[in-house]
């Protein structure tokens, strides 16, 4: 490898195996749709972590790179021809994004259940078993069955998106292995560059679509069908969230799992969204018990969001955890917290914490993340990231401003000395 590639983020990773088996999924209940996706033209890696891909796909790196003058690139090129797709119904849409550029080649690809914005691309019946390879794509379209619209359902990933994932799972990394227990982020390859620009809803500002390439891995079986699980597994969650605040990161502090409660003196109100939630008589005693509510009291439950892989149902204290959209980064907190036990979490079974419980963890100044955002290595890589569209931004100078701050973020973990 060379060392000095400017686009390689040189980060650590977790060193579980892969899926490379179309199989894995459906032993392990994961329904997968297939459908015909559509190649992007003059799609690019704006940055990648290329320790991890030569570690989960040696064969491939070593096939790929004999005898070329620089691995990395080579690397790039054959990410980009297995992974730069985009779905059928995003190919042919403009309501959400500009024009798109396609190659006039065709793959197939196969979607997990509620996915809808990734999916799995890659080779998995190769003759040689060695030579099999599958991603987890994110930000590569909506499926057969959704139509692309705004508010997070377009199907996209915006380049801020991706960053902000990449940086959450490197955060968690260093948190964790400074915590000495076995949580792990699932890693990031890259981000590929499609060419074309997304939208917002609110002020049509366009950004740079992008493509996250992950390590293909299975989840959780409470987190792709009805399931009801043990309570014991709930508290495990809560625990992991409260662990995860105690460096400043959270996976509940945001909208996306969040409900309104009012106790007007006669029953609780529930909603989220402005959306009634109607609760049986036991749960309506359990709310009030638990989080200490009294006439008159309003309060907001943040409902934890860690989404987690299946190696997690063999063995509860080994977790290995996916998808790091929602998470933020808090100097505190201030909500009640909610662990839920089933697959439909608004039906608020579960474990409650409220912010008053000596339980409740607040970010340890000596250890938190929150410092981060002032940072200036961190306000420039924003400065970046916001004016990459209109500016042409080299992605070297984006992958060297990306380590400088998770660098910078996690130094003092390690008595101020880098663990990076």
């Amino acid at each position: 490898m060379n060392h000095s590639y400017k686009k390689d983020l040189k980060l650590p990773f977790v060193n579980d195996a892969p899926v490379t088996r179309l199989s894995d999924y459906l032993i392990n209940g994961q329904h997968l749709d297939h459908e015909t996706m559509f190649g992007v033209a003059n799609a690019k890696v704006i940055f990648a972590n290329y320790e991890v891909i030569k570690s989960d796909f040696p064969n491939q790196w070593d096939r790929i790179t004999k005898g070329v003058d620089c691995e990395e690139a080579a690397i790039d090129k054959w990410l980009v021809e297995n992974t730069a797709f985009i779905s059928n119904k995003q190919a042919h849409s403009s309501c959400t994004n500009n024009s798109i550029s396609l190659t006039g080649v065709r793959c197939r690809a196969w979607r997990p259940s509620q996915c809808n914005r990734s999916a799995i691309l890659g080779q998995p019946e190769m003759y040689e078993e060695d030579s099999r390879f599958l991603f987890d794509v994110k930000g590569n379209g909506v499926s057969l069955n959704e139509d692309p619209k705004f508010a997070n359902t377009d199907g996209f990933m915006t380049l801020s998106e991706a960053i902000h994932e990449v940086i959450i799972e490197h955060l968690i990394f260093a948190s964790m292995v400074h915590a000495t227990v076995d949580i792990r982020p699932m890693p990031a390859y890259g981000v590929v560059d499609l060419g074309f620009s997304v939208w917002s809803e609110d002020d049509h500002k366009p950004e740079r679509a992008v493509l996250l390439l992950r390590r293909a891995t299975i989840k959780h079986q409470n987190q792709r069908e009805p399931f009801e699980q043990e309570k014991e597994s709930a508290l495990v969650f809560l625990k992991t969230e409260l662990l995860f605040r105690k460096y400043g990161l959270s996976s509940s502090n945001c909208a996306s799992v969040g409900f309104n409660v009012l106790y007007d003196g006669i029953r609780l109100i529930v909603d989220r969204d402005g959306q009634r939630i109607k609760l049986g008589n036991t749960l309506e005693h359990q709310l009030m018990h638990d989080l200490h509510i009294k006439k008159g009291n309003t309060i907001i439950i943040d409902g934890i969001n860690i989404q987690t892989t299946n190696k997690m149902e063999s063995n509860p204290t080994s977790i290995r955890i996916m998808d790091f959209e929602g998470y933020k980064i808090c100097s505190r907190f201030r909500n009640d917290l909610y662990a839920s036990v089933d697959t439909d979490y608004q039906n608020l079974k579960g474990i409650f914490l409220s912010r008053k419980d000596k339980k409740y963890i607040q970010p340890d100044p000596l250890l938190s993340f929150a410092q981060i955002t002032a940072d200036p290595s961190f306000v420039l890589l924003n400065q970046l990231v916001e004016n990459y569209e209109k500016n042409h931004i080299d992605a070297i100078e984006l992958a060297k401003l990306l380590q400088e701050v998770i660098t910078s973020a996690t130094v003092r973990l390690n008595k101020n000395k880098a663990i990076y």
